[in-house]
């Protein structure tokens, strides 16, 4: 997996080899040859699982999603109260942006592939992050939220922990318990149809 750096498999260290990279010299700043020396692997070995750079780029953006969307999505309970289920995923997003650095800072990264794979890889976040689609679909049917479509709801709601997450990263803020539980409170308030209402 992505995120187990105790891995043998030669991808999965590819992938990990290149995501530190990332993270740590951008798009542009590293070559494959010091790629395959992070890694451990001959330089060769590179070319037997990715065709080029930037497929290698498309593979790593994906598998993040999918991991991503594993690990917030790992505790949902579609049968909890709806604004109980929308506090956990925020939780959980914010967990997983705190503890995986390297995925959250090479996130703007992934802003260099070219713009028809950053649409397809938007769906795929989408389908893999289905039950916040219909989470926010039966909120809108209770009422509960403005009517906006997902994608403004994501902005508004889901998104800040992105950017909150980095600052946190960079040392710019701190985040403890009791600060996160009045942010996501604040993140309901910004697309609740009647922001303050506890349900």
């Amino acid at each position: 997996m992505l995120t187990d750096p105790s891995t043998s498999d030669k991808r999965s260290l590819i992938l990990r080899a290149t995501l530190e990279l990332l993270a740590s010299c951008g798009f542009h700043g590293f070559s494959m040859k010091q790629l395959a020396e992070r890694a451990g692997v001959a330089a060769g070995t590179l070319y037997l699982y990715f065709r080029d750079r930037e497929e290698l780029i498309r593979q790593l953006h994906e598998e993040i999603i999918q991991v991503f969307a594993h690990h917030v999505l790992a505790d949902h309970n579609p049968e909890a109260p709806l604004r109980e289920q929308y506090q956990l995923i925020c939780c959980r997003f914010w967990q997983f942006c705190r503890d995986n650095p390297d995925i959250l800072m090479s996130k703007g990264q992934f802003d260099h592939l070219p713009p028809d794979v950053l649409r397809d890889h938007h769906e795929a976040a989408w389908q893999a992050f289905q039950p916040l689609t219909d989470l926010f679909d039966a909120c809108r049917a209770a009422g509960l939220l403005k009517p906006f479509d997902n994608e403004i709801l994501a902005t508004l709601g889901i998104d800040l922990f992105l950017n909150l997450a980095r600052k946190y990263h960079l040392g710019v803020i701190t985040v403890n318990e009791p600060a996160l539980d009045a942010i996501i409170n604040a993140s309901w308030d910004a697309i609740a149809q009647h922001p303050g209402n506890p349900f």
